[in-house]
């Protein structure tokens, strides 16, 4: 298969045993024996230094492929093609991988009800919101909060929308929490015997509490959709 495979890709290289052997830096005999299938297991060392010449996989000249014959015929045809022909299938696979990531991301999104806060300083009253509807393809997210103000900048911008999954958060994570009609995003730290929910831009004060059960908490901040 070694013999083989080193045949194929003298031919389409355009390549002289001699070359290979060259820059490889491989005795001429040497290559002349793997070249005929007189040695068939040749050092590993041996076997990188032709790779690093075809700039390959030590599998792919053992003839353990990865790719499927489609695969390879493409990946041959490629090498024999110039510099144009090169920039050519560069740019239509670009764009072909593209759409079909576009589509992919399609099929798997789902719409969640978003609230965009009317009024924001420390903390967003919480019913005074514009309900919005947005696309996601994170499977956590079951409902998101858009900012709406430069308020918890510089870590979330204005337009942002951070996304939110029902679960309450573990220790580091950051989440949305309800507080006498008060919503905050901000980091949960379990800290002694207290926990702490730490301001998200460093500006406002922490919030401490004993128990879990005197704050609500909307759910966890698993993401953020760009404004």
């Amino acid at each position: 298969m070694l013999s083989k495979t080193l045949k194929e890709l003298l031919n389409e290289r355009n390549m002289s045993l001699q070359e290979l052997a060259d820059q490889a830096n491989i005795p001429y005999e040497t290559m002349r024996n793997i070249y005929y299938g007189k040695v068939t297991d040749p050092k590993v060392s041996t076997m990188m230094s032709i790779a690093n010449v075809f700039q390959l996989s030590v599998n792919y000249l053992m003839g353990k492929s990865l790719y499927s014959p489609e695969e390879q015929a493409l990946i041959r045809n490629y090498r024999k093609c110039g510099v144009h022909g090169k920039s050519i299938i560069m740019l239509v696979s670009k764009y072909e991988a593209n759409t079909a990531r576009s589509e992919r991301e399609s099929k798997d999104k789902h719409k969640i009800p978003c609230l965009a806060p009317i009024k924001v300083k420390d903390g967003f009253i919480y019913d005074s919101n514009e309900v919005l509807e947005i696309e996601t393809t994170n499977k956590e997210a079951y409902t998101s909060i858009q900012i709406t103000s430069h308020a918890y900048g510089p870590v979330f911008c204005k337009g942002d929308k951070i996304l939110i999954a029902d679960r309450f958060p573990e220790n580091g994570e950051r989440g949305v929490f309800v507080k006498e009609g008060r919503g905050y995003i901000r980091q949960f730290i379990e800290k002694d015997d207290c926990y702490i929910l730490k301001s998200v831009n460093g500006r406002e004060a922490a919030l401490e509490f004993k128990r879990l059960d005197e704050i609500d908490c909307i759910g966890t901040c698993v993401g953020v959709v760009m404004a």
